[in-house]
């Protein structure tokens, strides 16, 4: 998810996406959003051009390291809403868990 992403923003930025490993930031991004990844590299780069630097993976890390995703922040308003949700919406997805497979007969 996260070369999709990084190759979008550095295309923008007129950056390369192989400057950065993305193995280790794909790892390290896990769980964060699009949105949130782009402003996570959106932020590395203010950080490092005030250093006078171009943005690395270490500048990333440092980013990443302060940065508090959206489904931390608000744990307890997106837990509210999906108790809110039982038995009045339909869920857009299910778990894993409750997913049956059906098989077509040959």
């Amino acid at each position: 998810m996260i070369s999709g992403h990084l190759s979008v923003f550095s295309r923008g930025a007129s950056r390369s996406s192989r400057q950065f490993y993305l193995a280790q930031l794909s790892k390290s991004t896990d769980g964060l959003t699009g949105a949130e990844i782009e402003q996570v590299f959106i932020d590395a780069m203010y950080r490092a051009f005030a250093e006078e630097e171009e943005p690395s993976d270490f500048t990333v890390g440092e980013v990443l390291v302060d940065f508090v995703p959206l489904s931390k922040l608000m744990a307890e308003q997106i837990t509210g809403l999906r108790q809110w949700a039982k038995g009045r919406a339909r869920n857009a997805t299910t778990q894993p868990s409750e997913r049956k497979v059906r098989r077509i007969a040959a």
